[in-house]
């Protein structure tokens, strides 16, 4: 955060924005430390809510950029098929696993098993 930040909640999120509001209107959303996997874009993945209060992990470019993932976005590398990024799902079932998002792959590797 810089100087003059301020930490604010609404009802899509937490977000940080300038206090000197008017003057001042940008917004920095949470970003989840992952650049855009879409080639060209070079922005950073955010945390974001949908109206119905679910999050969802997008694109900070957005509009120029239509990145959108339900499971987070992490900075790895599948091992199968080489996509540069799997995301981190987490179930009542299987826990809490790495899965690869290409079309086709298959791979999924155990973090945490499910409590209970």
């Amino acid at each position: 955060r810089g100087l003059g930040d301020v930490y604010k909640r609404q009802r899509f999120g937490e977000y940080t924005a300038c206090s000197r509001y008017p003057e001042c209107r940008y917004i920095k959303l949470e970003e989840v430390g992952v650049g855009c996997p879409k080639e060209g874009c070079g922005g950073q993945v955010v945390v974001r809510r949908s109206r119905r209060g679910r999050t969802f992990y997008g694109c900070g470019n957005y509009p120029d950029c239509d990145f959108v993932a339900w499971n987070k976005p992490v900075d790895r590398k599948c091992p199968e098929c080489g996509s540069s990024y799997v995301t981190e799902k987490v179930t009542k079932r299987w826990g809490t696993q790495l899965v690869c998002p290409a079309e086709g792959c298959s791979w999924k590797e155990t973090i945490e098993a499910p409590a209970g």
